[in-house]
């Protein structure tokens, strides 16, 4: 057996020069080799453009409070490859992930015999996710789609416990669409017949496009309304609010973030649990009191990689990496951060609409300098094209290198006491960042 997680990550770094896909009914007809590990579990399946993997993070600890034993399936990593599963929210060994990784090798080595295709990356770590999930025990999924929805690997599950649809926006739009709706489709591709749907009602657009297809194959639909999140406020790293939620009751929250789109992201959460304890009222046997105060707790007890985290004393990383994303960090650094001056270190890949990115960014007040660099791998766009965009929509000091090294060591060097450094455009920043200064 290949022990060496480095020689397993070396093969699965390579996959995405030779393959291609077989689509949803090659990694059916996988799942069923390998013995349909999927069916093993109950599966939450969460789509939408952003939030996906913060739903995720509270979903599977409102689970494991509930006391599930409960798997997470989410991308892409920001370290280390195990990141993407999970079991407990410990990621899975070294030794797991490389006894996974042989028995996906070994139907794919019998299927490239008889001359079929090999799976995608994203594929290839799927189904080693389900193995290892089945192999563990695990009673609760929660499985984050990669890209879209409809055509998405994980969209092979027949039967989920829950489908939950995030905050959609422009991303990916030479494979989703062009449009919020066209976009909203591919999302609510994996809506299935008599499976409720909890998706968040904030771009008109969107929510007919989700509820039409709700109707459309019969599935109950449960939006989750900005209207009912109350008193927000955000004070020394926390957000406190109230969450009328009518599928419920009534949490006043505390999160430990200063992400404010981590609001909705948790009401979502929150909405999903209300429908899963009435779905499956056995399961969830506390009375109404009790399972409030659990969930209430559970949430704040949530942490998630890379979203306005704080790896140092004021120095911050977030993954926001579209338009949409980056207008809520920037709605999220006004609010924390409104007397600080704030230096931003920015990379961004190649495929993304960096200018909607750049202008939202540009717009605060106490912006001190911006350091524009590179991602240290095949996706990077060119730094000196991005500082073109950033000088044309902010006068103040502008610099830029190709070594994202060189760009954080700069900016770390000159901030002062009460400044805040965030760096953002990119979870493959991120990740290095993370890697970089390590974490408190």
């Amino acid at each position: 057996m290949t022990t060496d997680i480095k020689e397993v990550t070396d093969y699965l770094y390579k996959i995405p020069r030779f393959a291609r896909t077989g689509g949803l009914s090659m990694t059916a007809e996988r799942l069923k080799l390998l013995g349909n590990p999927q069916d093993t579990f109950k599966y939450i399946h969460v789509a939408g453009t952003n939030g996906k993997g913060s739903v995720c993070a509270f979903m599977e600890r409102c689970l494991r409070k509930a006391g599930f034993k409960t798997g997470l399936f989410t991308s892409p990593h920001l370290v280390k490859i195990n990141e993407r599963i999970q079991i407990d929210r410990e990621n899975v060994g070294d030794e797991t992930f490389c006894r996974a990784f042989e028995r996906v090798k070994a139907l794919v080595d019998d299927q490239a015999a008889q001359g079929i295709a090999h799976p995608t990356f994203f594929e290839f770590i799927y189904l080693m996710a389900m193995v290892i999930f089945a192999e563990a025990g695990i009673e609760y999924g929660v499985i984050e789609t990669g890209l879209g929805g409809r055509m998405d690997l994980t969209n092979v599950i027949q039967a989920p416990e829950l489908t939950i649809i995030t905050s959609i926006g422009r991303d990916h739009t030479a494979i989703l669409g062009d449009t919020i709706g066209q976009i909203a489709g591919e999302k609510a591709g994996i809506i299935k017949s008599g499976i409720p749907v909890i998706y968040l009602d904030d771009k008109p657009e969107a929510a007919r496009v989700i509820k039409r297809r709700a109707d459309e194959v019969g599935a109950p639909a449960f939006p989750v309304e900005k209207e009912w999140i109350e008193d927000a406020q955000i004070r020394d790293g926390q957000i406190r609010f109230a969450f009328r939620c009518p599928y419920g009751q009534k949490y006043d929250i505390i999160l430990n973030t200063s992400g404010i789109y981590q609001i909705e992201n948790c009401s979502i959460a929150l909405s999903a649990m209300e429908i899963l304890r009435a779905r499956e009222p056995e399961l969830y046997a506390l009375p109404a009191e009790a399972f409030r105060q659990m969930l209430t707790q559970a949430v704040e007890e949530t942490r998630w990689a890379g979203r306005m985290e704080r790896i140092r004393e004021n120095i911050y990383v977030d993954g926001a990496h579209n338009d949409d994303g980056v207008r809520k960090l920037t709605e999220s650094l006004r609010a924390a951060f409104k007397d600080r001056q704030i230096i931003l270190v920015f990379a961004v890949a190649e495929d993304k609409d960096y200018q909607q990115m750049a202008a939202h960014l540009c717009t605060l007040p106490n912006l001190r300098r911006i350091i524009v660099t590179e991602l240290d791998n095949g996706r990077r766009r060119d730094h000196r094209e991005v500082m073109e965009d950033f000088s044309r929509k902010w006068h103040g000091n502008i610099s830029g290198t190709y070594n994202v090294n060189k760009a954080i060591e700069t900016a770390v060097h000159m901030m002062e006491p009460e400044d805040v450094l965030i760096c953002t455009g990119s979870l493959y920043l991120v990740g290095h960042v993370k890697e970089m200064l390590g974490g408190i």
